[in-house]
């Protein structure tokens, strides 16, 4: 069977500071029709620069070598007209931030009835009618009602299906996907992996699916290729990969991986190496507990067992045993008093209507009753508009609500507005997007110093020293302290932004969906941080997540929020292991498993 997509020794450079620097080197894959190939690694590793190598959308001043071949077609050397033929005739992509993707002012119809019409001709009417059949093909519910909405009106997952239609409005041999699942809750992402399954059985299509989240990749893929600074380390079937992986950096990741119920993650330690100054040998030697002298003098070749190919001198064995983290629940810790809520209801106003009189008012929280205490993780969980991050603003005091706040027996509604902003300043706040909340113009230090210049604690001199000492608790140089948001990595500006909460001393931190977007390696990293500096200093959080795995490492004890109820409340293992509402249960069915795997077979 003939490969859909075959590329032999590509290589992409991009211009940096007037150099050009290498990116993705001698990368080489195949897919054949109807299979689903998994590209994985961490952030930087260069998987998105291969996925918009292949649809020829790299920046300005991009050079490729090598070849891509579409159907025996090289697109290197096709020209851009031919590739606008290509794109979306050929091949399809699916982004990961659909929103942005598309059009705000066409309505969907508009844009899926576009993609096919530039490639097939036709009318609008015939294009109308083809946009409500790929509605309906992506299980769009009552698509012909919502064939004139516009993106804004649709949910995450919706407009992810949207973006989908598109991409297979003129049947492509082959469909990128680029993180098409991150952001989602798990109900949501199964829907979506699921749907795209169905159609690459039916279609026989091929699937190129670039993802940090190596679950899914096992649970849907038939191959796996893991790129880490821009090199191939192993390749070959996702099912021998799982079972036996042979490059450390592989075992690395799939250690890294958050499992429901489980004890520690596994760090990676040091960074990956920045392009312009990669390491001549194997890139991974650096960071590697295996590596040897001659792991730093050239690259390896590939070596080949287990039914994977590993670019390693001292590959893993296959006759390693599987190892399976085994989750034993405790008693509960007894925690000190520290936050309670009582019937708490958030109301919003929902948009005046063309007609009739007033504004609905359509509840987001409803008599939500919870405490925790010092030092304790509660997990918030469940679906996109539950009124998890409500809950997290609510206890911020960021918006109005009823019902009872109280932070060590005050209650917020009772005090005077000075005490009221005294005793917020012992609520601090980390978002999904840290560089959102942080000024561009300011640097790390600023940033960092900023509640402690306004509380008027420390002198200038002072300031200097604390913010080289937080940055110094979370992990990082003292000396990023001159850096602007701007230079610094997904993972750099969330440790930054817990040293910037962590300068106001609070007695609660509130982490909203902080590693949903993350690799699992810096994911890992940052979990492993909270955990160590609440053992440490005592600090309570309240982690929001659709994450259930990530909220069961961290919490020990979870909340599920259903249309702004809470309808279940329990420890950790408990709720895990014997989940007594059926939506909790079909929360923790959806999370994606990694599976057993073979861990180390040897010592460093």
């Amino acid at each position: 069977m003939s490969a859909v997509l075959e590329i032999k020794g590509a290589s992409v450079t991009l211009k940096r500071s007037g150099q050009d620097v290498a990116i993705l080197d001698d990368f080489n894959l195949s897919i054949a029709p109807g299979e689903m190939l998994g590209l994985v690694g961490e952030s930087g590793s260069g998987k998105t620069i291969a996925a918009l190598a292949i649809m020829r959308l790299l920046p300005p001043g991009a050079k490729i070598q090598g070849e891509i071949l579409l159907n025996g077609e090289n697109l290197v050397q096709a020209s851009e007209t031919r590739m606008r033929e290509m794109r979306g005739r050929s091949v399809g992509m699916v982004f990961q931030n659909p929103l942005a993707a598309l059009n705000p002012s066409h309505t969907v119809a508009v844009q899926i009835g576009e993609a096919w019409r530039v490639h097939q001709g036709g009318s609008k009417a015939q294009a109308r009618a083809k946009a409500l059949e790929l509605l309906g093909e992506v299980g769009i519910p009552s698509p012909e009602t919502r064939l004139d909405d516009y993106p804004h009106q649709f949910s995450g997952g919706m407009r992810q299906r949207v973006m989908i239609a598109m991409a297979l409005a003129c049947s492509p041999q082959l469909l990128i996907a680029d993180e098409p699942t991150t952001g989602l809750d798990p109900l949501i992402a199964r829907q979506i992996m699921e749907l795209i399954a169905r159609l690459r059985r039916d279609r026989n299509m091929a699937v190129l699916f670039v993802t940090h989240d190596l679950s899914v990749v096992q649970e849907h893929a038939d191959a796996i290729h893991v790129l880490y600074a821009g090199r191939s380390v192993e390749w070959g079937k996702a099912a021998a990969f799982f079972g036996h992986p042979r490059h450390p950096y592989s075992e690395a990741l799939l250690g890294a991986v958050a499992r429901l119920g489980q004890k520690r993650l596994q760090n990676i330690p040091g960074n990956l190496p920045e392009p312009e100054s990669r390491p001549p040998g194997c890139r991974f030697a650096p960071r590697c507990t295996y590596a040897q002298e001659v792991c730093h003098a050239a690259y390896p070749p590939a070596d080949i067992a287990g039914g994977t190919m590993a670019a390693c001198l001292y590959p893993l064995p296959t006759s390693a045993k599987p190892y399976a983290e085994s989750y034993v629940p405790g008693p509960r810790q007894r925690f000190s008093p520290l936050l309670d809520v009582q019937d708490l209801t958030v109301r919003y106003a929902a948009a005046r209507p063309w007609f009739g009189q007033g504004r609905k008012v359509v509840p987001s929280l409803a008599d939500v009753t919870l405490s925790f205490g010092k030092g304790e993780c509660l997990g918030v969980v469940g679906e996109s508009g539950s009124g998890k991050s409500t809950l997290g603003r609510a206890v911020l005091q960021m918006v109005r609500y009823d019902g009872e706040v109280l932070l060590d027996g005050r209650n917020f509604k009772t005090l005077t507005s000075m005490a009221r902003r005294e005793l917020r300043r012992k609520i601090q706040v980390v978002f999904q997007d840290p560089r959102e909340s942080m000024n561009p113009r300011m640097t790390i230090g600023e940033i960092i110093a900023e509640p402690l210049r306004l509380a008027g604690r420390l002198r200038t001199v002072e300031l200097a020293a604390r913010v080289r000492e937080l940055l110094g608790q979370v992990g990082l140089n003292p000396e990023m302290a001159a850096r602007f948001p701007g230079a610094v990595s997904g993972g750099q500006a969330q440790r930054i932004a817990i040293a910037r909460a962590l300068a106001a001393e609070p007695s609660l931190m509130v982490l909203d969906e902080p590693t949903s977007a993350l690799d699992v390696s810096t994911q890992a990293m940052l979990l492993n941080l909270l955990k160590d500096l609440s053992l440490r200093h005592g600090f309570s959080y309240i982690l929001i997540s659709h994450d259930f795995a990530v909220v069961s490492y961290m919490a020990d004890r979870i909340a599920v929020l259903n249309a702004g109820r809470i309808v279940e409340l329990n420890d950790t293992s408990a709720l895990i292991s014997a989940p007594q509402n059926p939506y909790t249960a079909a929360l923790i069915n959806a999370v994606p498993q990694l599976q057993p795997h073979f861990g180390q077979a040897r010592t460093a």
